[in-house]
């Protein structure tokens, strides 16, 4: 009979070969690690970096694994790599100019010991395309998923990846449909074609995403869209903007996708790295061009500086990630157009002084912003007099009164609902 000591061995062997087991089934590649632990898809409440890389580095595919720890800092699930084929007849062929299938390998290892996804979008594959071939082809490499215009192709693709062990992926467009094959994420572009950046303007768009029982993917910028750092033509506060825009992708329970740049306020089509700055005591031996200081739409000048547009998304990332009110919780949005202020609550099923409700406000203008949101929580039946403090876009402290709050402008209010 085996001893004890035996039976305990032969059980904690057992466990670890279910672990692996089951793990395997949750990761789009053997060897993938982190996701075995998590119960939900790793595609729900997600947060997508697409990236064109011949903008993004110079080096191309072997520049993007050279800045997958930048991209993780944002948070990031998967990187959505777009326009890799040499042109639109080939699109089972990698741009010699972005590297070699080799180098795409590296990148998705390399990206998966970071807890990252890489995904593909196919665009629209020229007619005649032998889609399950292409599909095929890609899978087989480890990419974890793809999206694709199309609705009748998105569902062909639905098929072919849920054949594919792993939790492999379609993004589709948003769009109404009788299949039995739905994407999983559905891209909402609502964000992507407003031109105004006031609440009477907004309101409705975040509204409709807010109230949509879909799994969404939100955007604000893409491969084919006027960058939102001038879409609103207002290059004075674009960076401030930045801010409000990064709360409406992130501070909801959809999924995110960030375009290469917009983090930084980018305008332009190439990615601005920057130089970073030497210490104080070192410049007298390597001068800094005064562009390189100066330059604020750059990472190296965003990076360490607590108040810029990147420390924002990396700070809105985490939150995203970890308050399960926020990225969960339904969310009901309320009208203070006339003060040109956007604020919803995040309303959990449940609500209590344990699980308290969370409150976005964000002020759309340049000048501070008076509001009063006791009456919207009553009408809610939510017991609360004043926010806790989660997170704020500005050096702001304490905590707010519902009765009357003061927002500075274009700042970003976050907290938990408090009595």
């Amino acid at each position: 009979m085996p001893t004890n000591r035996t039976k305990a061995l032969l059980a904690l062997s057992l466990a670890c070969i279910v672990t692996l087991s089951a793990s395997a089934q949750m990761l789009a590649r053997p060897g993938w690690a982190g996701f075995g632990e998590k119960s939900e898809a790793w595609w729900k409440h997600s947060i997508i970096y697409e990236i064109d890389p011949h903008s993004f580095s110079s080096t191309g595919l072997h520049g993007v694994a050279q800045r997958l720890d930048y991209i993780r800092s944002l948070g990031a699930d998967a990187i959505l790599l777009t326009h890799i084929a040499p042109d639109a007849t080939h699109p089972q062929s990698l741009d010699p100019a972005l590297g070699t299938l080799d180098d795409l390998d590296d990148l998705s290892r390399e990206a998966s010991s970071r807890n990252m996804r890489i995904l593909l979008d196919l665009g629209t594959p020229p007619a005649g395309t032998d889609l399950n071939s292409l599909a095929r082809l890609w899978l087989n490499r480890g990419l974890a998923g793809f999206r694709i215009a199309d609705p009748q192709q998105a569902d062909q693709l639905r098929k072919i990846t849920g054949s594919y062990i792993g939790e492999r992926i379609v993004i589709g467009d948003l769009y109404p449909s009788n299949s039995h094959q739905q994407p999983q994420l559905l891209l909402n572009p609502s964000l992507t074609k407003l031109t105004q950046f006031n609440a009477a303007t907004l309101r409705p768009a975040v509204e409709a995403f807010l109230s949509n029982s879909n799994a969404l993917l939100l955007a604000t910028d893409g491969p084919e869209i006027t960058r939102s750092a001038t879409r609103f033509g207002d290059p004075q506060h674009a960076l401030d903007q930045g801010k409000v825009l990064a709360a409406l992708l992130l501070a909801n329970r959809a999924s995110s996708l960030i375009y290469f740049g917009q983090e930084i306020g980018l305008a332009g089509p190439t990615m601005q790295w920057g130089t970073p700055i030497p210490p104080a005591s070192d410049r007298t031996r390597r001068p800094v061009h005064p562009a390189v200081v100066n330059d604020p739409v750059s990472v190296a000048a965003q990076d360490s500086n607590p108040a810029s547009l990147l420390s924002w998304y990396r700070q809105l990332a985490a939150l995203h990630h970890s308050n399960q009110t926020l990225n969960s919780a339904p969310a009901i949005i309320f009208d203070h157009d006339a003060q040109n202020v956007l604020a919803w609550v995040h309303k959990p099923s449940d609500a209590s002084l344990k699980n308290p409700a969370v409150v976005v406000v964000c002020n759309l203008s340049a000048q501070p912003a008076h509001v009063s949101l006791k009456d919207d929580m009553q009408k809610l039946h939510l017991k609360g007099n004043f926010l806790r403090t989660l997170l704020r876009s500005d050096n702001g402290m304490g905590p707010m009164s519902l009765d009357s709050m003061t927002i500075p402008p274009y700042t970003v209010y976050i907290g938990q609902l408090r009595y």
